[in-house]
């Protein structure tokens, strides 16, 4: 495809006023024709429908040499600072065209407005034949020789054909005139706001709004798509919503550039994310007055398989309490419901399927209840809630689950029922005399502890957004009833179990595990020096061996040092070998409770 065919393409598709009901030109039938076979297909095949115009663009600029991927955006697609939940049609921009002006030889509409700079071709026929070519001065006149200046400042092309039709009728009898445009003037366009690059640019006269986001590269990451001002004499005089071109192929909202214009992006105000079985399930903006069915709209509707009449899950902030609470949404009538900044809308039921959802809370950026669909991820949950916070720690974020927490009460009963059956067996083996009062009073309150707690059910997770994105382990499925907390960064570590004052101290990197002890006053009597652990602040724990006793190796901020209950006492019934794992268990339990309270 040569260049001159690439940019026609391209102006036909998005700059040359698209209208997906007008009929093609000859002219522009007569390239299509001169394209490879299964483009000119794909393209014709297209005209008249826009549920695939996005694609089909998309596809001719990646097919075209005179279109590159933005040189940052290759990085940043790479990175975890690329913007996974940037706003629907963010990345309509994401290829910045060499070439983004309409091509000045396409048919000029019988609106468009003239003005100085333009170059007229003016043709004679009848008792006067000749042709006179003339550039429309600063005045806004041209001046034919038998006839004078005609002023055509601030007439529309067909305005001015019927002028110089009268003119010439009138003073040279017989003689009858035609009008085209040579060459299509430049204008000064100021491109400001949240643009990609805001700056004066210089187009052509025929272009659009359309045109100026291609000239500037469209909206960064912040920028409004759909409250888009055109300024023009310190008046606003259309606001262009981006959204009618990208869904709906309409161009009605555009408008043709004067010299001097301002195009001016905002902030994006407000914006709702729609996840689940929906078509096009993303993050879009919404305008004030908008609906629960404009946002399912803007999703595509419902999915293929959704049957029935779904149930909507309604994540909103609610603004008493500066939380976000969870309802649903069963009747159809309700969908006319406007929708508020930071809604996430989800499909929580299809035909009867219990609703599922997930708590994140913390360093998040839209913490709250978040409903889960089959398939979902931890990366997906993260995203859907904006992502983390500057301040967030995610290397010592706190992941629960249900069916872990049940696991874990489990071993505790069965260790339980183990102790006790342990007891029965030596009482009934005549030891009974080595049993005193003394020795098994402790082994009762283990028992009564080991029936009364209540594991949290924390689960070890890696939630580094490069290993996410990466490793399908790291991202692991979601369930009903997890929880997330992300804390802050922290600055201290703990020491639990048996030390004479548990505490929580200031971390210090060049403290060992011995100094850490002694700022808690030291081990007590029951104390276990051979079972110390570390419990690093994703959850894992780590056994402290001699060699490292006086090590500050692995101790990060955010750590607990848990010292374990000495099992000898128990010595006297033979129970050491069952009571070691579980005190163990248990110190490190303990250590959760206090790493989520810290």
């Amino acid at each position: 495809m040569t260049s001159f065919n690439s940019r026609f393409l391209i102006s036909l598709l998005i700059f040359l006023s698209f209208n997906l009901k007008a009929e093609l030109t000859p002219d522009q039938l007569l390239m299509i024709e001169q394209l490879p076979p299964d483009q000119r297909e794909n393209i014709m095949s297209k005209m008249g429908t826009a549920e695939s115009l996005q694609e089909e663009i998309e596809d001719t600029f990646k097919e075209n040499s005179s279109l590159t991927l933005k040189p940052e955006l290759k990085d940043l697609k790479e990175s975890e600072d690329y913007c996974p939940e940037c706003i629907f049609g963010f990345d309509f921009f994401e290829y910045s065209p060499t070439t983004f002006a309409p091509v000045d030889n396409s048919p000029v509409t019988p609106d468009y407005l003239l003005g100085p700079g333009d170059k007229l071709n003016i043709n004679f026929y009848g008792n006067i034949e000749k042709e006179i070519t003339t550039i429309i001065n600063r005045e806004g006149n041209i001046i034919l020789p038998d006839i004078g200046p005609i002023n055509f400042l601030g007439m529309t092309f067909s305005e001015a054909d019927s002028l110089l039709a009268k003119k010439v009728e009138t003073q040279l009898l017989g003689t009858y005139s035609t009008i085209s445009i040579g060459e299509i003037r430049s204008i000064g366009v100021y491109i400001l706001g949240e643009a990609y690059k805001p700056g004066r640019y210089v187009m052509s006269g025929l272009s659009s709004v359309s045109n100026a986001l291609f000239v500037s590269g469209g909206v960064n990451e912040q920028g409004s798509l759909r409250n888009i001002q055109v300024r023009r004499q310190n008046q606003v005089i259309r606001t262009y919503d981006f959204y009618d071109f990208l869904l709906k192929g309409s161009l009605e909202s555009d408008v043709v550039l004067q010299d001097g214009d301002i195009i001016f992006i905002p902030f994006i105000e407000q914006s709702v994310t729609l996840g689940g079985a929906f078509k096009r399930p993303h993050r879009y903006e919404i305008k004030d007055g908008e609906t629960i069915n404009d946002a399912i709209y803007l999703a595509g509707g419902f999915a293929s398989d959704v049957i029935g009449d779904p149930t909507l899950e309604l994540s909103r902030v609610d603004e008493q309490n500066a939380k976000r609470v969870l309802s649903y949404i069963s009747s159809v009538e309700d969908f006319d419901g406007l929708v508020k900044d930071g809604d996430v809308i989800n499909i929580s039921s299809v035909s009867g399927i219990k609703p599922r959802s997930i708590k994140i809370s913390g360093e998040i950026k839209n913490p709250g209840q978040y409903s889960i669909q089959p398939g979902d991820r931890i990366l997906d949950i993260i995203n859907r809630s904006g992502g983390f916070t500057k301040e967030a720690f995610f290397q010592g974020s706190v992941f629960l689950r249900k069916e872990v927490a049940n696991s874990q009460k489990q071993a505790f009963e069965r260790a339980a029922d183990e102790l006790e059956n342990t007891i029965v067996d030596i009482i009934t083996k005549d030891t009974i005399d080595q049993i005193t009062e003394f020795t098994l009073l402790p082994v009762s309150n283990l028992i009564t502890r080991l029936r009364e707690e209540k594991p949290l059910g924390r689960m070890v997770v890696n939630l580094d957004t490069l290993s996410l994105k990466s490793d399908p382990v790291d991202n692991f499925y979601v369930k009903d009833g997890d929880e997330l907390l992300i804390p802050k960064r922290p600055s201290s570590v703990s020491i639990v179990g048996e030390v004479l004052n548990t505490t929580t101290v200031g971390f210090n990197p060049n403290f060992t595990v011995d100094e850490y002890i002694s700022l808690a006053g030291g081990l007590n009597d029951t104390a276990d020096k051979s079972k110390i652990f570390v419990i690093l602040p994703n959850g894992k724990s780590q056994l402290v061996k001699k060699s490292l006793f006086s090590s500050n190796k692995d101790i990060l901020p955010g750590s607990t040092i848990v010292i374990s209950r000495d099992s000898r006492p128990f010595d006297a019934i033979n129970l050491t070998q069952i009571i070691t794992p579980i005190l163990a268990d248990l110190a490190t339990s303990a250590a959760a409770i206090a790493a989520i309270s810290d």
